[in-house]
């Protein structure tokens, strides 16, 4: 089998039959055999039901208490069987141009492990969509430190990086982890300035996205990415990606140790106004008084789930097989 499309979806229901049209348009007339397998978390709607309409594998998870990003990547590959892999989410449209020239590409380049291309939001409802919007635009091909929005991979690269394509322990952050392992053993990964996806983009508001993230979990995952990296050697990387929400963590810590220890007011003014100092320089390098606030805001969040994170006691061998069932064979 030359190619796996592997998409995940939970609850997809308006989008994941746009996302399977774009994959059978994507991989038409491609040579060497391809299969495409929608990994899903159990989803409450009829994504199930649309999915068994299209020539695709179907696999479930049998465990509500599994899901997140990590486990739906690595559900999907441990049923694939391509050399080669391409990562995709449920409310995403693949685009052919650039599967063609990516395939082409990294069938010519041992030494690339992975390759994306540019992901383009076709609704901005919130920060975070702007936020990418002003930080993905490239002009040439780049190497990466890990790839952003799904991407093709090469099979045997993940093999020898553990053989697991999403750590099923993280709800967020398993393309950083998984090109970090990658990186670690030699492998280039590589972004291309070609459209790769077109993504449906969020509906929720700015704050009711980060309220959703927190209440699921997704943060915590800051925390366990830092537990997983604490004996590899890109821990440094991890450290630097969560440098401001580690120093906001420091900052508390000096809150409470004045508030045990020390009790004088003049050392309360001073961590004040240097929480206040941190936001107006923040705002006067963003231009933004708002956008200052809600980076302010992230940094604590995510502190607070680091914290979280780094507690939680659940831990499942990465590479273990996640508990699942067909519920399609596909085509």
């Amino acid at each position: 089998m030359r190619l796996s499309i592997l998409i995940k979806t939970y609850n997809e229901a308006e989008k994941i039959e746009t996302c399977l049209r774009s994959v059978l348009e994507a991989i038409r007339g491609i040579e060497g055999g391809v299969e495409i397998i929608v990994a899903d978390s159990l989803s409450t709607d009829a994504t199930i039901e649309i999915v068994k309409n299209y020539p695709a594998k179907l696999v479930q998870l049998r465990d509500a208490s599994d899901r997140g990003c990590g486990t739906g990547v690595q559900l999907g590959f441990q049923h694939a069987a391509g050399r080669f892999v391409y990562l995709l989410d449920g409310d995403m449209e693949l685009q052919r141009s650039f599967l063609l020239q990516a395939l082409e590409m990294i069938e010519s380049n041992d030494e690339i492990g992975g390759i994306s291309g540019i992901a383009l939001d076709k609704r901005i409802n919130n920060w975070f969509d702007r936020h990418r919007l002003k930080t993905k635009s490239i002009l040439e091909p780049r190497d990466m430190e890990w790839l952003g929005g799904g991407g093709l991979y090469r099979r045997a690269a993940i093999e020898q990086a553990g053989g697991y394509a999403g750590n099923r322990n993280l709800k967020a952050y398993e393309e950083a982890e998984l090109g970090l392992r990658l990186r670690s053993r030699g492998w280039r990964l590589m972004r291309i300035p070609v459209l790769a996806i077109l993504h449906t983009g969020h509906v929720d508001s700015t704050y009711s996205l980060v309220a959703r993230h927190f209440r699921s979990g997704r943060l915590d995952s800051g925390g366990v990415l830092l537990k997983i990296a604490i004996t590899e050697p890109w821990r440094g990387r991890v450290a630097r990606l969560f440098i401001h929400p580690l120093c906001t963590l420091l900052y508390w810590f000096c809150w409470l140790v004045c508030l045990v220890f020390v009790n004088d007011w003049r050392v309360f003014s001073a961590l004040a106004v240097l929480g206040l100092s941190i936001y107006i320089a923040s705002a006067v390098k963003k231009r933004s008084l708002t956008d200052a606030f809600i980076s302010l805001l992230l940094w604590h969040v995510t502190a607070l789930g680091i914290l979280r994170g780094l507690m939680i006691q659940k831990w499942q061998p990465p590479a273990s097989e996640i508990p699942s069932r067909v519920l399609n064979e596909g085509a």
